[in-house]
């Protein structure tokens, strides 16, 4: 039953086109490219740079994958000047997200979170005093909407 589920679950596609939950390590790294072990505190999480989704550039995916389960969750960092663009394809995919965000005098984040079903994509702008940084992260859903 396990091998099945584990099957179904391969099955279903993450969002950088090629890439599915579950997929190992050597099917990951034929789509992405060049990829390395994080460190060594996280053998799990890997880390490719420079990465195309579609035509819009991804400066660093990280993944994390096991050997038993494969890949786990994605987690692509884009420019900010992208953020506008990738924030209106998941609109017109997905639909309106889940939003709120938080101030404080050495931070802002923003939050948008999606549960397709399939998956749960949670995008995120951090607006630090030096670093800015927007990231999107999916990993496979373990609620489906319709069961609530």
């Amino acid at each position: 039953m396990l091998k099945r589920l584990q099957a179904a679950v391969i099955s279903l596609i993450a969002s950088l086109e090629g890439l599915a939950w579950g997929m190992p390590l050597d099917q990951v790294h034929a789509h992405l490219g060049e990829v390395h072990q994080a460190n060594t505190t996280h053998p799990d999480r890997f880390i490719a740079r420079n990465v195309m989704l579609d035509r819009l550039p991804v400066s660093q995916v990280t993944f994390d994958l096991t050997p038993e389960a494969g890949l786990q969750s994605l987690a692509y960092e884009f420019a900010i000047d992208d953020m506008i663009e990738v924030l209106a394809g998941l609109r017109a995919r997905h639909g309106s997200p889940l939003s709120t965000s938080s101030t404080d005098p050495q931070q802002n984040e923003q939050i948008w979170v999606w549960n397709t079903g399939e998956d749960l994509i949670t995008a995120v702008k951090h607006d630090g005093k030096i670093h800015q940084q927007f990231v999107i992260a999916y990993r496979p859903s373990r609620l489906r909407p319709e069961t609530l």
